[in-house]
């Protein structure tokens, strides 16, 4: 028996201890180590940086803050490009501008370990000197130059453009195109041109001055405003020679207080006498019609989406190759690319949704501030007689009305004339209406209840069928 409680009793001390061993290891293997926190990198800032425009090599000073305390943590790049650091603390950052760029904006960042700060932009300036390729044939004041080359700047304001010694302004620019605005050069017959691109001279090309389409942008016109947005302007001065001319013009435009509008009558009626009928401000005879003996032309007309007049087919198309059309006020005048003589056919095609007004005349003058290739061989384009013209502005919002007068005292002028006087008043595209014996003007308050023009320097007005107004 003392034998067998002996025994139990170093059973369970062994099981005691194995017991305490095993609850010692399970409290060691449950004990963590203290860690450490990591800090974490605050996200850097950039508060200024100066210059913001140099080329390559330039050394930019970056202030700003949390750049860190270690040079080696930091990394300036332009885009994707590495910039070499020179100076560094952890609030200003030197750096150089790295190759790669020319005539660019890259955006500039400083990044610490793997946080990246805001942005700024700099401007690599292009040290290659521009050069002037191909430049516009001729110009006059306020005529748009478009001058094509390399190493302009695309920034318009680091581009002065001199005409000889006057500056033009420049309205557009990218590395290899400018336009710009002629300024008033007088009396000169040509010009050199020079670019100087951010200091960068160019070379120089010359350009013919137009000296009558330069008198028509400068001359100090009799002008009256009818209503606000509406200016009657006439005057009389030697132009195109030595040869005396009488210019009519409506400038206009076109807003809320200011509409557009094509008017007919199937029994002819004096340009006067339709305009008052659609209570319009001002006006001029429109569209070609049977006169006497002359060939049958009728245009189309299309009014306030109803055609009114279909037109005649196997018609010259220099009666017929452009239309002006009017939708929501805007004007806009289509040159007729087809080269059939059933041009009347091709407007009646047109959607009323696209135009909602229409009529066809011709010939086509200026097309994107450019003067048509014009027949000059046929008497209609080199007889020098009265007038009848129409232009507007890119944006169809202008619109420009000319009536050039024949007769008592003055000379009328050939269509090319009447293009050039179109395009120094402003006008971007611009056609030829009835001319002749129709050309009358209307304006409220003016002339002889209303008639301010006599084709003829007579008496007579004749009847017409269409007009276009404002009113």
């Amino acid at each position: 028996m003392k034998k067998q409680t002996s025994y139990f009793n170093r059973k369970l001390l062994l099981i005691s201890i194995i017991f305490l061993f095993i609850i010692s290891c399970t409290k060691k293997e449950n004990k963590q180590e203290p860690t450490t926190p990591t800090p974490s990198t605050p996200t850097p800032s950039i508060i200024s940086m100066t210059p913001r425009t140099g080329t390559v090599d330039t050394e930019l000073t970056i202030t700003g803050e949390n750049f860190g305390n270690n040079s080696g943590d930091v990394k300036v790049t332009f885009d994707s490009k590495n910039a070499n650091i020179t100076s560094f603390s952890p609030q200003s950052i030197k750096v150089k501008a790295p190759t790669g760029f020319s005539d660019a904006w890259v955006s500039v960042r400083v990044s610490v370990v793997n946080e990246t700060s805001n942005k700024m932009d700099f401007f690599y300036i292009n040290t290659t000197p521009p050069l002037i390729k191909t430049m516009s044939t001729s110009c006059f004041y306020n005529s748009t130059v478009v001058i094509t080359g390399e190493n302009f700047s695309s920034i318009k304001e680091d581009n002065i453009v001199k005409f000889g010694t006057v500056s033009g302004t420049v309205v557009a620019a990218t590395s290899t195109s400018l336009k710009v605005k002629t300024p008033n050069l007088g009396d000169f017959t040509t010009v050199s041109v020079t670019v100087n691109s951010s200091g960068r001279p160019s070379n120089a090309k010359s350009i013919d001055v137009d000296l009558d389409q330069n008198k028509i942008a400068t001359y100090d016109w009799l002008s009256t405003t009818t209503k606000p947005g509406i200016i009657y302007k006439t005057g009389q001065f030697s132009l195109f020679g030595e040869v005396q001319r009488r210019i009519y013009i409506l400038d206009a435009s076109l807003n809320t207080s200011n509409t557009m509008g094509i008017g007919f009558s199937t029994t002819n009626a004096s340009t006067t006498a339709m305009c008052t009928n659609y209570n319009a401000v001002a006006g001029i005879n429109a569209g070609y019609f049977p006169f006497g003996g002359a060939s049958d032309k009728d245009p189309y007309i299309r009014i306030d989406g109803n055609e009114v007049q279909s037109g005649h087919l196997n018609v010259s198309q220099i009666f017929t190759n452009s239309a002006l059309i009017i939708n929501n006020n805007v004007a806009t005048i289509r040159k007729f690319t087809e080269t059939h003589k059933n041009l009347n056919q091709v407007a009646a095609a047109i959607s009323v949704v696209e135009a909602n007004n229409i009529i066809v005349c011709g010939p086509m003058l200026i097309t994107s501030d450019k003067i048509e290739d014009l027949d000059m061989g046929a008497s209609h384009n080199y007889s020098q007689t009265s007038r009848t013209g129409l232009g507007v502005t890119a944006d169809g919002k202008r619109v420009f009305m000319v009536v050039v007068d024949t007769g008592g005292g003055v000379t009328g002028v050939t269509t090319l004339q009447l293009a050039k006087i179109l395009q120094a008043l402003g006008a971007v595209n611009a056609m030829n209406l009835d001319g002749g014996g129709s050309s009358t003007m209307f304006v409220e308050g003016q002339g002889a209840s209303g008639r301010v023009n006599f084709p003829s320097g007579g008496t007579y007005q004749r009847p017409v069928r269409s007009v276009i107004y404002i009113k």
